[in-house]
């Protein structure tokens, strides 16, 4: 699902087939992908997984298969955050 939905992004941003793009892509000149339309990319990404991308991580992104795992173990460390403030927010009135 992350996959697909990055793979459309850049899709977008290169003027592309969504079906020309595999996680193996490489995020260099040689693949005409520019670092204007790597900004592009992790700015829409932010937007749509509403997430934030740190910018020391952007440089170790290398393939769209990076960027897919960066954003899929940030949104399920999230999603670990939010399961374990939800616990103590349904269990903190029965100890008050």
């Amino acid at each position: 699902m992350v996959f697909r939905k990055v793979a459309r992004i850049l899709a977008d941003i290169l003027d592309l087939d969504e079906e020309e793009i595999t996680s193996n892509t490489e995020l260099t000149p040689e693949f005409e992908i520019e670092n204007i339309h790597i900004a592009k990319l992790v700015i829409e990404c932010e937007r749509k997984f509403k997430i934030s991308i740190h910018d020391e991580k952007i440089h170790t992104f290398h393939t769209v298969g990076d960027v897919v795992k960066y954003i899929e173990n940030t949104l399920s460390e999230e999603e670990g955050n939010i399961s374990e403030s939800s616990e103590e927010e349904r269990t903190g009135w029965y100890y008050s």
